[in-house]
């Protein structure tokens, strides 16, 4: 049974102003929140991800605002405990994310649909991040910041799994970023820390200890962090601001804080047309207001605004003392040369992307494109892709190699089936024939036509190559 502050329900009272839509808000937050999921279009194809689960008897109902988000209909087969050890998921193919958070983005990609630099401001645990960075298809390059440094490594380990190769970590206060970079990004979204009252069917205690003064106070806080993303967003540019939670005092008052502010340089995006039935849960503002018995879903606030013209007349300089420590150095002829001779034993041609290689000591990293315009501007934690590491015998490829780029890996390759994927994924070694056709060295492992992980070939077994921080004791290869 979920428990509703008293207080909470006086006030979304005096906002809805509606007994009917009062009663429907209430009655759904004791309802479970259906299971929904976004299919990650950079390690799995849409319909053979479809197929498969109609396969294992369960149907996928679209989400009316994702291409790729569907809620999973268990009337006839509930999924398993432990979902998220499911071989499919630990392999990135598909992200649990809930319905009404994939929103924002599809917001920021209608007003934006071809940004090159992207910003989200409060990242963490990474699903909207991986989100654009599949709508972005790893072009161009998004900012994933988290001021908590213990999530940053949760946002780290989801843009990993899911193959996201144009991301760029960092660890700021979300306020610094419109002195840091100001008029930097095409498109920023800011998905702001909020009261969470829209979450109350995934959390039960979400609205027990609510109180006005602490959504006033957030209210605060939200209103400095979108001054900060305005700043920091170019001219033409486009910046989503979102929350989960209902009040307006989180939601439509910070965005007319924006808008007072700046009144001749921001203007609405109106999402009335977003998709099919967006002009009901349309402020007269032009922004979406969900609640959660409107599409059975999380409660889910979303403003889009376009920036008009320049604010800040001269960039800033470049942090001098940043850019000389930037430990990194455009990879040398040498050593390039020779990690495409090894990579190429696996069918990987490098040189599409051997402007983009740059090396620190014995690592070689792939940078998006773009991070040059960031280098003296943030601290960055993380940038792209750890390709390989040299050594006296040679260089050893990288498991985030495999996640980013094994798509491209044509040779040296083995197809696991269902109980050697749950073994390679508890860490043990694979046995195999000494008549398969492989080369000894390094073998890139599939599962169900996705490569996984890197094995080393000793004739008689695979190697197992998986990071430690990955091996999973209760993998599990059917629904």
């Amino acid at each position: 049974m979920t428990n509703i502050s008293q207080d909470f329900i006086q006030h979304i009272a005096q906002q809805l102003n509606d007994p009917d839509a009062l009663q429907a808000l209430l009655d759904f937050s004791q309802k479970p929140l259906r299971k929904s999921i976004r299919i990650n279009s950079l390690r799995a194809d849409r319909e053979t991800f479809i197929q498969q689960w109609k396969v294992a008897g369960y149907q996928l109902e679209p989400i009316p605002w994702c291409d790729d988000g569907f809620w999973i209909d268990e009337t006839h087969k509930p999924l398993p405990e432990g979902f998220g050890n499911y071989l499919p998921h630990l392999a990135g193919q598909f992200y649990i994310q809930e319905a009404s958070s994939m929103l924002p983005v599809t917001a920021l990609f209608a007003a934006n649909p071809e940004p090159m630099m992207v910003l989200d401001v409060a990242a963490a645990p990474g699903s909207k991040t991986t989100q654009i960075a599949a709508r972005m298809q790893n072009q161009g390059l998004v900012v994933a910041n988290e001021l908590s440094s213990s999530r940053l490594k949760t946002l780290y380990g989801s843009l990993e799994r899911t193959g996201v190769s144009n991301g760029v970590l960092c660890h700021y206060d979300g306020r610094q970023f419109g002195e840091l970079t100001p008029e930097t990004f095409d498109a920023i979204l800011l998905d702001a820390p909020c009261g969470g009252e829209g979450t109350v069917r995934k959390d039960p205690e979400a609205l027990v200890n609510w109180s006005l003064d602490s959504v006033l106070s957030m209210s605060d806080l939200q209103k400095e962090l979108i001054v900060s993303a305005y700043k920091a967003l170019k001219p033409g540019g486009t910046l989503v601001y979102s929350t989960c939670t209902l009040s307006k005092e989180e939601n439509q008052l910070v965005c007319q804080h924006l808008l007072d502010l700046y009144p001749d340089d921001m203007s609405v995006f109106p999402l009335d047309q977003l998709f099919a039935g967006a002009d009901n849960v349309t402020t007269e503002e032009g922004y979406l207001h969900v609640y959660p018995h409107l599409f059975d879903s999380e409660g889910f606030f979303v403003a889009c605004f376009k920036k008009k013209e320049a604010t800040i007349e001269e960039e800033l300089a470049l942090d001098s003392d940043l850019g000389a420590r930037f430990p990194f150095t455009q990879l040398s002829k040498k050593d390039y040369k020779d990690l495409a001779k090894h990579c190429a034993e696996l069918g990987w041609q490098l040189d599409p992307i051997k402007h983009l290689l740059w090396q620190r000591s014995k690592e070689i990293w792939y940078f998006p494109q773009g991070i040059e315009k960031l280098i003296g501007k943030i601290r960055m934690d993380r940038i792209g892709v750890k390709l390989a590491e040299s050594h006296r015998s040679g260089f050893r490829l990288q498991h985030q190699a495999v996640t980013a780029f094994g798509h491209e890996f044509t040779q040296q390759t083995y197809e696991l089936n269902s109980e050697q994927a749950v073994e390679y994924y508890q860490g043990r070694d694979i046995s195999i024939s000494k008549s398969e056709a492989l080369q000894k060295g390094e073998v890139a492992i599939h599962y169900q036509g996705v490569v996984i992980g890197l094995a080393k070939n000793l004739g008689n077994k695979l190697k197992n190559s998986l990071p430690r921080y990955l091996v999973n004791d209760i993998p599990f290869s059917e629904l």
